[in-house]
């Protein structure tokens, strides 16, 4: 069962073009990404595959981790190469306090811990695979390895101690296993103990909006976020780096991000136009994203929200210079370009009508310039 589940699920995160929705399938089984975003207030289709663990951790106590898990799959066949360590049962269950952290931040509107899920690391591995790798893709790329690595130096100490998903399945089975008590003393021992974490938890995580949201942001330009997102804030906070948009971006335009956008936005996908640019007719990342950071969209209301808006360079435009060009003019496919004469300046200039613009990003692709693009895309 176990390696019918990794093969799957490696099959589902491997880097393909057809069929797209497989790139959000694996991250999209996560019980504990939907009960966050959920709690966050975003819904979708997407929690309906994360309903079918969550029930069978209800049956079987940890059943998805035994049985389902790929990541756990993959730390096992490491672990049983080398002794237990006996100070693993001796650490703190990290995992649990991660949860209600989460959900706690979830209910301020801001949710934390997605990345640390074990089906997103998995996915993200996968989802960072280009045909030219940069230090970026390589940092979500590492979860993997690192895990690994980690089942490698303390067996069970991820999976026992530290994963937040595993911890919710203990969370499900909780109240069934308090039935099980005989002892009514040690029953309110446990149902105390949980309280009061969940109290903690819960405070310390809504509490994070409070103390670390004026630190969010950076001080560099914002970056361009992928077609349909509710703003960058929202966009980050939501984002669980999974890398399924990334992996399904047909025209290579959509990368894991930098931290040019303060810490809050390390690693959330935006999006570049070196490679190409965002073309109307395409909905893909909008159908793999599994936490509603990209909504689901149609070529309709693709644009309701601009990714950007134009501007123009005049230092690096080549008619600036007295040569032709007019190549962003000729590429705009929603008409928000002109050129216009400069009697004044004896050149021809060109303008934008911002209310057309969608922040496509074809006028950036064509523009000819060497040093650099005389128009780009603003967020």
């Amino acid at each position: 069962m176990r390696t019918v589940a990794l093969v799957a699920a490696a099959a589902c995160a491997w880097p393909r073009r057809e069929p797209v929705w497989l790139a959000g399938v694996v991250p999209a089984l996560s019980p504990f990404n939907a009960l966050v975003t959920l709690v966050a207030g975003v819904g979708g289709a997407f929690l309906l595959g994360a309903l079918v663990p969550a029930l069978i951790s209800v049956i079987w106590p940890r059943a998805f981790c035994r049985w389902l898990c790929p990541t756990g799959t993959c730390q096992d066949a490491l672990a049983g190469w080398v002794p237990r360590r006996n100070w693993v049962s001796r650490v703190p269950r990290v995992g649990l306090w991660l949860v209600m952290l989460a959900v706690g931040a979830a209910l301020a509107g801001y949710p934390l811990f997605g990345w640390l899920d074990p089906l997103v690391i998995f996915n993200a591995a996968f989802g960072a695979a280009r045909r030219r790798l940069e230090l970026r893709d390589w940092l979500a790329a590492a979860g993997l390895p690192a895990l690994l690595l980690l089942a490698f130096l303390a067996p069970g100490l991820w999976c026992g101690r530290l994963c937040p998903l595993g911890a919710l399945q203990d969370l499900i089975r909780f109240p069934f296993r308090l039935r099980m008590l005989v002892d009514k003393t040690a029953r309110r021992r446990e149902s105390a103990a949980l309280g009061r974490r969940a109290f903690l938890g819960l405070g310390l995580g809504a509490g994070y909006r409070l103390v670390l949201r004026p630190v969010r942001g950076g001080t560099s330009e914002a970056a361009i976020r992928p077609p349909a997102s509710t703003g960058d804030a929202r966009f980050t906070r939501l984002c669980t780096r999974c890398g399924a948009c990334v992996r399904s971006c047909p025209n290579g335009i959509i990368r894991f991000g930098g931290v040019g956008n303060g810490w809050a936005g390390v690693l959330a996908p935006e999006v570049t136009f070196d490679n190409g640019y965002c073309p109307p007719s395409c909905t893909r990342c909008g159908q793999v994203c599994p936490s509603g950071a990209i909504p689901r969209f149609t070529r309709e209301n693709k644009y309701v929200r601009p990714m950007g808006t134009a501007r123009v360079d005049e230092d690096h435009c080549l008619m600036i210079s007295g040569r032709e060009c007019g190549a962003c003019v000729g590429a705009c496919l929603h008409g928000a370009l002109d050129m216009v004469w400069d009697a004044e300046n004896m050149t021809s200039r060109i303008i934008i009508d911002a209310a057309r613009c969608t922040g496509c990003g074809c006028c950036e692709y064509v523009c000819p310039a060497s040093t650099q693009k005389a128009i780009r895309i603003r967020a």
